[in-house]
């Protein structure tokens, strides 16, 4: 991949001393499982900025780079440095600062809530499968059902012009809406019971009083029972063999006291399956197209590059047929993961 510093768009800010804290991934964990308080979201973006300035730092002298990829993660996720582009932010790429060597163009793409699909085709819950197959948007639909009332009536084939949704709902962009998400992963995912919902900041601004927050967790648990019943099977056994398996069969060994192999041996079956099905496409492609490159392994996502002598759409269409297969994770149900794409010429 070539660089391009000629931007004036492109700055190299000052260095300045951090002070020495929990890393990004544990930070980007507390955010996913929940926690979404101003002060973590801003200390989160601190570290992604200063990460991205000794990114910058790094490059800055060099007209090329060529990264370091290693599988070393337990989870199995690729590590990637000199320089660490995973840590990257969008802004970045879409500058002209890194960007195809000559005669090469870039396909991208960004699997669409990966984790939580992953999930669901590991329990076989109903109404989530449904609505994944479908194509409805799963957390305004928790909304309407579950968090801003209750709704037993309202199916998966209800239209999203029934949702009883507020009057000032904006849509995909509508914070409400984020602590929907948060609430699903933060309660059913992650958590042990309806008493996780407590613990999630921010969630107060819902507006919904303590009792009011644990009878729609308690209603939204109950009304998943496959789900219930698959994650406290699945971490007794993680408790007890001190190992778990990804769907794919790659095994991983669990240390430390009962609830922490129960935690480690879940998030194994779905972060570690993510990065079994990342491998697994990356393998396809590459045997289909030998001319093809990996530029970057974003373990939800992914870049490569192709030849010009190879056309974009029939090549694109490709590569999104391996991408986006389906596949049985658990319970005979088949479960797609379509992902977002983007082409980058040089």
């Amino acid at each position: 991949m070539s660089l391009d510093w000629k931007s004036p768009t492109v700055t190299v800010p000052a260095k300045r001393h951090s002070a020495t804290s929990i890393n990004q991934d544990r930070l980007t964990e507390l955010r996913d499982s929940g926690c979404d308080s101003d002060l973590l979201l801003a200390r989160l973006d601190y570290v992604e900025q200063d990460g991205m300035r000794k990114i910058m730092q790094e490059m800055v002298k060099s007209p090329r780079v060529y990264p370091e990829m290693l599988p070393t993660q337990a989870s199995g996720r690729w590590s990637t440095k000199k320089p660490a582009l995973v840590g990257a932010v969008r802004q970045f790429w879409k500058r002209p600062v890194i960007r195809p060597n000559p005669g090469e163009w870039w396909v991208e793409w960004d699997w669409q809530g990966i984790e939580a699909r992953m999930f669901t085709g590991y329990t076989g819950d109903e109404e989530d499968v449904t609505l994944f197959k479908q194509g409805k948007d799963i957390h305004t639909f928790t909304c309407s059902k579950y968090l801003f009332g209750w709704a037993p009536d309202l199916g998966t084939d209800c239209e999203p012009s029934v949702y009883c949704l507020p009057t000032d709902w904006e849509g995909a962009k509508d914070e409400r809406r984020v602590r929907a998400k948060n609430f699903r992963y933060g309660v059913l995912q992650y958590g042990l019971d309806e008493r996780a919902i407590l613990g999630m900041p921010g969630i107060e601004k819902l507006g919904l009083k303590r009792s009011e927050l644990l009878d729609r967790a308690k209603r939204f648990l109950q009304a998943r029972p496959k789900a219930l019943a698959w994650k406290a099977l699945i971490m007794e056994q993680c408790q007890t063999a001190k190992m778990a398996r990804t769907f794919m069969g790659r095994r991983r060994s669990l240390f430390g006291k009962p609830d922490d192999r129960a935690k480690q041996g879940l998030a194994h079956m779905i972060s570690g399956s993510v990065a079994d099905l990342m491998d697994w496409s990356l393998i396809a492609i590459t045997r289909q197209f030998p001319t093809s490159s990996l530029i970057l392994n974003k373990h939800d996502g992914a870049i490569m590059a192709f030849p010009d002598n190879l056309a974009c759409e029939p090549t694109q269409a490709a590569v999104r047929l391996i991408v986006e297969k389906e596949w049985e994770v658990g319970q005979g149900i088949t479960m797609s993961f379509p992902a977002d794409w983007r082409v980058t010429n040089a």
